[in-house]
């Protein structure tokens, strides 16, 4: 079945539009973001993997000089136990049957909070990793889709650190539009009445992938 995605911009979410309204955004010393909705009408994320699909060979044509990444994170606090740390982030995943295929060059880090731990995890992705990448955006609230320059380190970003929740990662945003990057977060709750992803980005950069 072909779906139709709808896809709207604006150069500045810091006032009021049709994408995204971060209003806190205003007046930032690093500047505009920018912002693009790619959705698609529907009560459930059955067709994310042909929306993920489209921005992945957006991303080929339009900016090969990145690599497409997923940053996953732990939205709560974890129990410090041995079992926990052994597992990490990626094995906690993979024992719920959560496994990116086609994925490589893994990264994790460790965080201790408060007498918990938390996990942060990277892994760049290929077109075979599609598919099960989406069941983890779906499983996983802290979990961001990540364009990044291919010369870029990816696990500088890693230890930056996100929630997960816009309103708390606007530092994160600047960070990957000041590296040339974007970030892109799924878009859609239970039954919402559309589906997809938002891309975050400086205006050249969302330019670029747009023209």
């Amino acid at each position: 079945m072909t779906i139709e995605i709808r896809i709207v911009a604006t150069p500045d979410v810091s006032v009021t539009n049709e994408v995204v309204n971060l209003s806190y955004a205003q007046g930032h010393k690093g500047g505009a973001l920018s912002a693009t909705s790619f959705l698609y009408a529907g009560p459930s994320g059955r067709y994310l993997v042909d929306v993920l699909s489209f921005i992945f060979n957006l991303i080929s044509k339009k900016a090969p000089e990145n690599d497409i990444w997923i940053f996953v994170g732990n939205s709560s606090r974890q129990p410090d136990t041995r079992i926990v740390r052994y597992r990490k982030l990626w094995g906690a995943l993979k024992s719920r049957g959560l496994e990116i295929l086609g994925g490589s060059n893994a990264k994790e880090i460790t965080v201790d909070v408060d007498g918990g731990v938390k996990f942060f995890a990277a892994l760049l992705l290929s077109e075979q990793s599609i598919e099960s990448v989406v069941k983890v955006l779906l499983s996983e609230r802290c979990s961001y889709i990540l364009v990044l320059p291919k010369d870029f380190d990816a696990q500088d970003a890693l230890e930056k650190g996100w929630s997960g929740d816009m309103s708390e990662d606007l530092s994160f945003y600047y960070y990957i539009c000041g590296i040339r990057g974007l970030v892109f977060k799924r878009i859609g709750e239970f039954d919402d009445c559309e589906w997809g992803f938002l891309a975050i980005g400086s205006p050249d950069s969302m330019r670029a992938l747009l023209d």
